[in-house]
């Protein structure tokens, strides 16, 4: 009764200042954005540098072929400036290394494809054609776009070299041998002998859709850690902390009651935006566990961190620092060929991760429970280490 007591009087003292209400904002303000200005689906920015290593009479048939498909257009040539620059490339079959030393610059003018969705009219993919493997090398290069080299052999058996940056998943490198190694004609014989079973739905998120995981632990991870950063240092200021020598709370119960007030708001902002956007799609039950779990585990960094300063000004610059870390995994999760394993320590890599599939309608029950009871445990054991550093406050 004493912890509801002083929860329901957090959210009272709460509702009356300026942070309750800044993340109920900014969903609203997200809400109408993503509504008004985010198209599902939206031309790709995806691009690739491609060189024909044939001859000129069976490059024209190749491209001929490419052009006589509906989803493959031809356009403007386009044109890129080639900086001096140096690089070595791995041959991954041979493990042998190259350098490349290009000591001038150029201005190159290259023929341009598109292929496109005969079905939205969406662009899909650009393809430069460039005329040699240097100018192939260093556009991609210095880009980060895949590159390919295309050539036949005496058999008259298409080759293909892919240039990849080093950074990009063990699967995405498997599913490039996998795509030139056996022809479309057998690929479709080979499925239409199996016997398939639908197991679940290969939904995937459109880019509306795609945005509300992200705001999510946005609003849930870093908004509730830094709101909760700042209430702290108000009422440190106010000399709530110390007051609470002398009252019958706890210090305990009074941080659990600014992790129910983060909670609260989180669970409002993250509402507005989720159930518009989304629909019935989600598993909404799941959902706000999650959400309530990572939240609570979130806010309780802001609070153990908020512990080791006196003032908003002074943890600035950390807290600053660990919402730019924190955010690190949205790199991944918008460009999934970007998968390093060092990437998914990040706390919040599996929380994208799971919100991503609870959202989709298709969520990992084993993934989710699994870190839902990490954060859980986490999250009571920060609550622990912070509750034991304001204790040692109250002597100061």
């Amino acid at each position: 009764m004493k912890l509801l007591s002083t929860y329901l009087k957090e959210i009272k003292i709460a509702s009356r200042g300026f942070y309750f209400y800044i993340e109920i904002f900014i969903a609203i303000l997200l809400l109408v954005v993503v509504l008004v200005a985010i198209d599902d689906y939206p031309d790709s920015k995806a691009e690739e540098y491609v060189y024909y290593d044939m001859s000129d009479v069976q490059f024209d048939s190749m491209l001929a072929m490419q052009l006589a498909s509906d989803s493959i257009i031809q356009i403007e040539d386009s044109q890129f400036d080639l900086k001096a620059v140096s690089f070595d490339v791995l041959n991954i079959d041979s493990e042998q290394v190259t350098s490349y030393v290009f000591e001038s610059s150029k201005t190159i003018s290259v023929p341009t494809l598109q292929m496109i969705n005969v079905e939205t009219n969406q662009i899909i993919k650009t393809i430069y054609i460039v005329d040699s493997l240097d100018d192939l090398l260093r556009l991609s290069l210095s880009s980060g776009n895949a590159g390919s080299k295309i050539t036949t052999n005496e058999l008259d058996e298409v080759i293909y070299t892919y240039i990849i940056q080093g950074y990009e998943t063990e699967r995405y490198v498997d599913f490039l041998y996998l795509t030139h190694s056996i022809d479309e004609s057998s690929i479709a014989g080979e499925l239409a002998s199996q016997d398939v079973v639908e197991i679940g739905s290969s939904n995937r998120l459109t880019n509306k859709e795609a945005i509300v995981p992200v705001f999510v632990v946005f609003a849930g991870s870093l908004m509730g850690l830094f709101i909760v950063i700042a209430y702290l240092f108000l009422d440190k200021g106010q000399g709530v902390i110390k007051a609470l020598a002398v009252t019958p709370s706890t210090i305990g119960s009074y941080l659990l009651s600014k992790n129910f007030v983060i909670m609260t708001t989180v669970v409002i902002s993250s509402s507005i935006v989720a159930i518009p956007i989304m629909g019935l799609k989600p598993n909404y039950f799941l959902f706000y566990v999650f959400l309530l779990i990572t939240t609570f585990a979130f806010s309780s960094i802001g609070l153990f961190v908020s512990s080791f300063f006196d003032s908003i000004g002074k943890s600035f610059g950390v807290v600053y620092i660990l919402m730019i870390v924190l955010m690190i995994p949205v790199i991944s999760y918008y460009n999934s060929s970007f998968d390093p394993l060092w990437i998914k320590f990040f706390p919040t890599y599996p929380v994208l991760q799971g919100f991503k599939g609870i959202l989709m309608g298709q969520p990992d029950w084993a993934y989710v429970s699994i870190y839902a009871g990490v954060f859980l445990l986490a999250g009571i054991g920060i609550l622990g280490l912070a509750n034991i550093r304001f204790k040692k406050s109250l002597t100061i």
